[in-house]
């Protein structure tokens, strides 16, 4: 049975106030680096194994189910051959 290695990234939606991020975007400016607009997120590995049509329905459940709130969150995954 084909492996599969997933990589989930879970943002917060552009609406949603990220104070982690506004927090480190103050840290850099004090340290004199210059960035804006910054978000924190997650990133989430899987080893899956099945088919990959299985394996695709599968990781979207549990991205948008389990691993996301997609109420505040934004979610994308990618999916490859392990």
């Amino acid at each position: 049975m084909p492996n599969y290695h997933a990589r989930v990234f879970v943002t917060l939606k552009p609406s949603i106030l990220d104070p982690q991020g506004r927090t480190v975007e103050r840290s850099l400016s004090h340290l004199g680096q210059q960035a804006s607009g910054v978000r924190i997120g997650k990133f989430i590995e899987l080893q899956l194994e099945g088919e990959r049509s299985e394996v695709e329905a599968r990781l979207q459940d549990m991205a948008v189910n389990v691993l996301s709130n997609p109420v505040m969150e934004d979610v994308r995954w990618e999916l490859e051959g392990a």
